[in-house]
């Protein structure tokens, strides 16, 4: 069955609409949590727990950067959906990434 864009109600587009930023709400907050158990782990005692945080850690600003875009693509919804144009979380980066040239020598 064919069916194209211009013969689904608008009001069906709206429900998936929400649907899908609830989703990705949904994602985007267990992403953040993610990454500061993760930058929890990194600061471990545990040299196993260090090793294993950096990789997941990659791994979490990939998921944020799909999120991005997964956001980005839900907007373009805005017109079927008002609400969306409200409800559209604030961006906040995931990771902050701090490249440290020169350490302190100690006294």
């Amino acid at each position: 069955m064919d069916i194209n864009s211009s013969q689904i109600p608008p009001s069906e587009i709206a429900l998936l609409a929400n649907i899908l930023a609830l989703n990705t709400r949904n994602m985007t907050t267990v992403t953040m949590l993610l990454a500061q158990v993760t930058a929890n782990l990194s600061t471990s005692s545990d040299s196993n727990l260090q090793a294993a945080s950096l990789p997941l850690l990659d791994r979490i600003t990939q998921l944020g950067q799909d999120l991005e875009l997964q956001w980005d693509l839900i907007q373009s919804l805005e017109r079927y959906c008002p609400l969306l144009a409200r409800t559209l979380p604030t961006r906040t980066s995931l990771v902050t990434e701090i490249d440290i040239s020169q350490l302190p020598l100690n006294q």
